[in-house]
C-alpha cells in the first residue's frame, strides 16, 4: 500500500509539472502557438475540402415566395411575382450535401411590413436554408414585383360535392358537413368571382358510415378554382351515413319443368348446374326465400335427354352476382318398364319323320316384362313359343312350352307351362 501511494503522488507531480512547462512556454511564445493554431486548421479545412469539395451553383428548383408581416387591411394578389417567376437561390454547400438539395429545404420570402394597396416593384426576395451546412450566396432574381389589394371579405355557403358510389348493395344519405358556410377573403376582385364554396367528398366503394375530413376550395360561376383567397376554416368535417340496403346470401336452384314425356318413357332425374348461386335482394326477399326457380323448361313428348340453359324466375330487384342468371337443366328420360300379355301360337319342333300331331296346337298367354315402348310395338309373331318333340312316338304326350322372348324383353309367366299333344302315325 505504500508503495502505491508514492507511485501515485509521483505521477501527479509529474502531470502538475508538464501542465506549468506548457504553460510557460505557450505564454512566452505566443506568436508561435497562434501560427501553429493557424495551421493547424487551415491543414484540417485542406483535408476536408480534398475529400468532400465545396460547390457554388444554382439550386436547380423553384422556390415559392410567402409573403410575411402582411397588414391585416390589403391582401396579396396572387400569383406573388406574376405567373412566369422563376426563383432560384445560388448556394455554396459541400458536394454530397449539394446532390440532396430540394425546393423544401429553403424559405424564401418578401417582407410587407409597412406597405399599403398598389403595386410595388423591386420588393427585396430573402432566402433562408434550413440546413446549416448550406450558405446562400445570391437570389435570382434579388427582387419581385407585388401587388397589394384592398382586403375584403365574405360569407359563402358550403356545397357538397359527392364522387363515386358505395359499395352495391349500400345507399348513402347527403353528407352534413360541420360548417355549412366559410369565411372568404382576399383581393377584392377574387373574393367577387367566387360564388360557391366545394367540399369533396369520395365515397367510392365505401360500405360503412364514415367521417371525412375535407379541404375546401373556392370557384367561380364556371367552376374554375380561384386561387387567390383564403378561407376559414379551410377544412371541414363530412359525416357520411351508409346503409345496406341490399343482402345476398347462397340459394338452391330449383328447376321447373312442363309437359311430360311421350307415353311409355319416364323422367329419371333433374338436374341443375351450378346448384345453387348468390343472390342479392332486399331484406325481406333473402330472409323469406328459400330457392330461385327457372324459367319452365317444357319436356312434353321427349323420348331423350333434354339438356337445354335456362335463365333464372328472378323477382323483380333481385340479382345474381358472381355469375350470369342463367343454368344448365338436365333432364334424364327413360323408356318406362311393364309387362304385357300376349297370346302366342304354339309351333312343333324336332318331330319324327313317322309320326304327325294330330290336330291344332293350341294358342298360349306369354306375359313379358320390358320397356313399354319395345312391348307395344310387339305383335305375337314376334315371340317364338314352341314344344320339343324329339323322341316322341305315337301317343299322348305332356310337354314344356319353350319361350323365346324378343331381345330387351324377359317372360315373366306362361299360362298354361305344359300341353298334352296326340302323335299318331303317318
Amino acid at each position: 500500500m505504500g508503495q502505491l501511494a508514492e507511485m501515485l503522488q509521483d505521477t501527479v507531480r509529474f502531470l502538475s509539472y508538464s501542465i506549468r512547462a506548457t504553460y510557460r512556454s505557450l505564454r512566452d511564445n505566443k506568436g508561435l502557438a497562434a501560427v501553429s493554431i493557424v495551421l493547424a486548421f487551415g491543414i484540417w479545412i485542406a483535408v476536408t475540402e480534398a475529400d468532400n469539395p465545396t460547390r457554388t451553383s444554382l439550386v436547380p428548383y423553384d422556390l415559392v415566395v410567402e409573403p410575411i408581416n402582411v397588414p391585416p387591411s390589403v391582401a396579396v394578389v396572387e400569383p406573388i411575382g406574376g405567373a412566369g417567376l422563376h426563383l432560384r437561390v445560388r448556394v455554396a454547400a459541400g458536394n454530397d450535401v449539394f446532390n440532396s438539395l430540394r425546393a423544401s429545404d429553403f424559405q424564401a420570402t418578401v417582407d410587407l411590413e409597412g406597405y399599403t394597396v398598389g403595386e410595388y416593384e423591386k420588393v427585396p426576395v430573402h432566402v433562408r436554408a434550413f440546413d446549416g451546412n448550406v450558405r446562400v450566396e445570391s437570389v435570382v432574381p434579388e427582387t419581385i414585383t407585388v401587388q397589394l389589394a384592398q382586403l375584403t371579405s365574405k360569407q359563402v355557403e358550403v356545397t357538397p360535392e359527392v364522387t363515386g358510389a358505395p359499395l352495391s348493395g349500400y345507399t348513402m344519405s347527403p353528407p352534413e358537413l360541420d360548417d355549412t358556410s366559410v369565411t372568404v377573403s382576399g383581393p377584392q376582385a377574387d373574393v367577387d368571382s367566387v360564388t360557391q364554396v366545394v367540399a369533396a367528398i369520395d365515397v367510392t366503394n365505401i360500405s360503412k358510415s364514415d367521417d371525412q375530413a375535407v379541404r375546401l376550395v373556392a370557384r367561380d360561376a364556371q367552376g374554375t378554382l380561384v386561387p387567390g383567397v383564403h378561407i376559414d376554416p379551410p377544412i371541414t368535417n363530412a359525416h357520411i351515413d351508409v346503409q345496406q340496403q341490399r343482402f345476398s346470401r347462397s340459394m338452391a336452384v330449383s328447376a321447373t319443368i312442363t309437359g311430360a314425356p311421350k307415353e311409355g318413357y319416364n323422367v329419371v332425374s333433374v338436374s341443375v348446374t351450378p346448384a345453387t348461386v348468390t343472390v342479392r335482394g332486399d331484406e325481406a326477399f333473402i330472409a323469406g326465400t328459400a330457392s330461385i326457380p327457372t324459367k319452365p323448361l317444357n319436356i312434353d313428348g321427349a323420348t331423350d335427354d333434354v339438356v337445354k340453359t335456362v335463365s333464372l324466375d328472378l323477382p323483380s330487384g333481385a340479382e345474381v352476382t358472381g355469375s350470369a342468371a342463367v343454368v344448365t337443366v338436365t333432364v334424364k328420360i327413360s323408356p318406362a318398364t311393364g309387362v304385357y300379355n300376349f297370346s302366342v301360337p304354339v309351333t312343333a319342333r324336332n318331330l319324327g319323320d313317322d309320326v304327325a300331331v294330330n290336330g291344332a296346337l293350341p294358342s298360349v298367354i306369354v306375359t313379358l316384362f320390358g320397356p313399354l315402348p319395345q312391348l307395344q310395338a310387339l305383335s305375337p309373331n314376334d315371340i317364338g313359343a314352341s314344344v320339343d318333340l324329339d323322341g316322341d312316338g305315337e301317343g299322348v304326350h305332356t310337354v314344356k312350352i319353350d319361350v323365346i322372348p324378343p331381345e330387351g324383353t324377359g317372360v315373366t309367366q306362361t299360362n298354361p307351362a305344359e300341353i298334352d299333344v296326340t302323335l299318331v302315325k303317318r
